[in-house]
């Protein structure tokens, strides 16, 4: 990672779990492209509770108009919300009468399910939209306030009902080695060593060009977004097949859904 993109994940840890994080010393420019990182992944709320909290700090020096800028930010976040997002549904027909079994299971408590479809969302999110920054941040802060009343051999099972097991691994992984997490505390987390987590990491961030560009703005199209830019359908033809080993039941027919929903989206 580059100074920028390792102070955005030091402030958005400060902001999320009010940790002590020391912060690299940014030019204004530098301070520039972390507010518009934050903005992107909609974490500008997050992320400026991180720089109260670091204010104190010699290098903590953020330009007082960008700084205004921001707090304004977190009175509002980006409505990326899209009903193809929605965790509580998947587009397999198979795995979406699993999952609404499970839904509605009475002997399961509210933490549990709530946990499943913080797994859902992000793997929702992964496979349409691109590097699950908001929802892996959402996800840890659930971890750290109700981890103790998940019934963890439960959720364990759902995640193998669902064949989730490859991007729940995908979303841990993130969690350790982007939010400061530690294993034993994603007990849904399979053993890996930390050179299989590195790669991992660096195929889930690597750019898709040759040119130097940050990785945050070679972002997603947000489901086609518009139809008729060909170099979103492209986009979005790569992130099925670049995770389809990790989703497979489900990775094919989200594709198609998603075209489908693009398609009637058109405007004549």
């Amino acid at each position: 990672m580059n100074i920028i993109q390792r102070n955005f994940y030091r402030l958005l840890r400060a902001g999320a779990f009010g940790t002590d994080e020391q912060i690299e010393p940014l030019s204004a420019w530098k301070w520039n492209r972390l507010y518009q990182l934050s903005e992107m992944h909609d974490v500008a709320p997050l992320v400026y509770q991180g720089i109260e909290r670091c204010r104190d700090q010699f290098f903590v020096q953020v330009p007082e108009a960008l700084l205004t800028q921001w707090s304004k930010a977190t009175c509002h976040g980006t409505d990326d919300e899209n009903d193809m997002l929605a965790p509580d549904h998947l587009t397999n027909p198979l795995l979406n009468h699993k999952l609404q079994d499970i839904l509605d299971q009475e002997d399961s408590n509210t933490e549990t399910r709530t946990a499943l479809l913080h797994l859902l969302g992000t793997s929702r999110f992964i496979m349409n939209a691109g590097i699950p920054v908001k929802r892996i941040a959402e996800f840890g802060i659930f971890i750290r306030q109700s981890s103790r009343k998940v019934d963890y051999d439960k959720l364990q099972g759902w995640i193998e009902q669902l064949k989730l097991g490859a991007m729940a691994q995908l979303t841990a992984v993130m969690m350790v080695r982007l939010l400061g997490f530690e294993p034993d505390e994603l007990p849904f987390m399979q053993q890996t060593d930390d050179e299989q987590m590195d790669r991992q990491i660096r195929d889930m961030f690597r750019q898709k060009n040759s040119h130097a560009e940050e990785w945050y703005f070679s972002q997603g199209k947000d489901i086609f977004v518009h139809t008729s830019n060909s170099s979103a359908m492209l986009w979005s033809v790569r992130r099925s097949a670049k995770y389809f080993s990790y989703y497979p039941a489900e990775t094919l027919t989200n594709f198609i859904t998603s075209f489908a929903h693009s398609l009637s989206h058109i405007e004549e």
